[in-house]
């Protein structure tokens, strides 16, 4: 996969990059926070009793919150601030309760804001590069500091780079990637850097800065604390606010519009329509405040492809549990001095790679763009997307949130699109749908509580139905409704699977797949194959294997 080494810098001055212009004005950005947040909350609470009923609604769960879910970030007079206001509210005046809405609203934008430091920006240069390339490249530990490797040929950068290079400057990009691991938002800021890209702002969940050292570090790089444990209206409006007007003073921003890690493995169905929704108030106020030249926003599907994402086994557990499949027997692994030793030096020995797929971009309504930034729709055709936004504000919110669900409708579409299918992943839907055909009368639980003794796949099996599927994907990948790494575009089918084998759960202590003495396939983890085997989902290629 060709690429260049590093892009130039579109904006070589920080001093030009939307975050800095933010955080020099970081209180009056908080300001506005506030207000918008005041306002909204008000108006949805016209009368002093719907006002103090929600504000003492929020009060107690706050309590409940500080005493029972306390975490070492919360500030030391969290339980103390929320007791008073639990003792005191029901007897408040009328006429203080706006003031009360505003102290509450904010401590929680104070808390949520990010300062954006160039000192620790050009550290994170340094130290995030080094990181992954430990990570990513084969290394002995009798000698810890020779890479054989360098980092730019294990992440691979593919897609639409040169238009969202133009697009950073023709306004302000969204970036929306999927999210699979906690190394996720690491790499995509590796991504950022070596494309040359000013900084992407995005919110991380309040538990990530227990660290001392990873909290004071993106803490110090814009990045936005979410407290998941909060879900109260004020907290919700000052986030969302928060958000969108971070976009409309220019911040180029990320999201995870999935909301967490996905457990079952799939590329994201179903997104989450609250942070999407926060780039429509942007772009509203924008052609509201500058007319048809208003600045436009732009969203980007981002699909990050792994080998072996170390998280899988957690995660497949959580999904099925969630799905009502219980009673799983789990193989406990017993950690002696020489097994760890063996573990640690798989994980700096093995080489893996990882896929970065742009996908081409989209405006709000979810049509083409070109570089320049103009809006196509289906047929072609010039969109005016001034136009929309202007009619749509006096529309009230259905109109808002049927635009919501197709944009969220084409970012999934996006995301199967810019999907780069990597061996192992072609090798775990293969295999998985195999041991379904053999045990067809089975149901999911049942079938993942087979002993591995009869999780077995002829080898010549499994190599014709690969080959049949790879033929089924490079026809997708043809029509441009896939991507296909250049390892599965070739004939050698014994070759693909072989790599695929030593890929796939690389770094897992019970592997998602093996070839026995026989030199048949069989599986020690068989639900950690199935999480690899969802990547596949949504391209109805079940229909290549009848």
């Amino acid at each position: 996969m060709p690429q260049k080494q590093q892009y130039p810098p579109l904006l070589p001055k920080f001093q030009d990059w939307p975050i800095v212009q933010l955080n020099k004005q970081h209180q009056a950005f908080i300001a506005a926070v506030v207000a918008e947040t005041v306002q909204k909350v008000l108006a949805a609470h016209a009368t002093t009793e719907a006002l103090r009923a929600m504000l003492c609604k929020t009060a107690a769960l706050e309590l409940v919150r500080a005493q029972k879910q306390a975490w070492q970030l919360d500030p030391p007079d969290e339980v103390a601030f929320w007791m008073h206001w639990v003792a005191t509210l029901p007897e408040q005046p009328s006429t203080a309760l706006p003031t009360i809405l505003h102290e509450i609203v904010s401590r929680y934008a104070q808390e949520m804001m990010g300062r954006f430091r160039i000192t620790h920006y050009r550290a994170a240069k340094r130290v995030v590069p080094y990181v992954l390339s430990r990570l990513l490249t084969p290394v002995s530990l009798r000698s810890p500091w020779q890479l054989k490797s360098k980092l730019q040929k294990k992440l691979h950068v593919t897609g639409a780079i040169d238009q969202l290079r133009a697009l950073t400057l023709q306004g302000t990009v969204v970036m929306v990637p999927t999210h699979f691991s906690h190394l996720d938002s690491l790499l995509l800021g590796w991504v950022i850097q070596t494309l040359g890209l000013p900084y992407f702002i995005y919110g991380a969940g309040l538990n990530l800065f227990n660290s001392r050292f990873f909290g004071m570090l993106m803490n110090n790089m814009g990045v936005y604390k979410i407290d998941r444990r909060r879900k109260n209206l004020p907290y919700l409006t000052v986030l969302k606010a928060y958000a969108s007007l971070a976009l409309q003073w220019g911040c180029h921003s990320l999201f995870y519009p999935g909301g967490t890690r996905s457990r079952s493995g799939a590329l994201e169905q179903r997104l989450k329509l609250g942070l999407l929704g926060t780039a429509f108030e942007a772009q509203q106020r924008n052609y509201a405040h500058q007319g048809p030249t208003g600045r436009k926003l732009f969203v980007v599907p981002v699909v990050l492809s792994y080998h072996c994402v170390l998280e899988a086994p957690q995660l497949i557990k959580s999904y099925l549990a969630a799905q009502g499949v219980r009673g799983l027997k789990q193989k406990r692994h017993v950690a002696f001095p020489r097994q760890l030793w063996h573990w640690a030096d798989n994980i700096f020995r093995k080489e893996s790679n990882i896929v970065v797929s742009i996908g081409e971009a989209m405006d709000l309504l979810g049509n083409r763009v070109d570089e320049a930034g103009n809006s196509y729709d289906a047929q072609g055709q010039l969109v005016d997307t001034y136009q929309h936004f202007m009619a749509s504000a006096g529309e009230g919110s259905r109109q808002y949130e049927a635009d919501t669900r197709a944009l969220s409708q084409a970012i999934v579409r996006g995301y199967h699109k810019a999907n780069c299918v990597l061996t192992s992943h072609l090798l775990a839907f293969t295999a998985f749908t195999l041991l379904k055909q053999q045990h067809a009368g089975l149901s999911l639980q049942a079938l993942l509580q087979l002993p591995p003794a009869q999780l077995v796949i002829p080898y010549a099996q499994l190599e014709a139905t690969f080959a049949r599927l790879q033929v089924a994907l490079l026809q997708l990948h043809s029509m441009a409704q896939v991507q296909v790494e250049p390892a599965l575009q070739g004939t050698d089918i014994p070759a693909m699977i072989q790599e695929g084998l030593y890929h796939l759960g690389l770094y897992h202590a019970h592997r998602p797949l093996l070839q026995n003495q026989a030199g048949d396939i069989t599986t020690q983890a068989l639900s950690t194959l199935l999480y690899y085997h969802n990547r596949l989902q949504g391209y109805d290629l079940d229909k290549y294997l009848s």
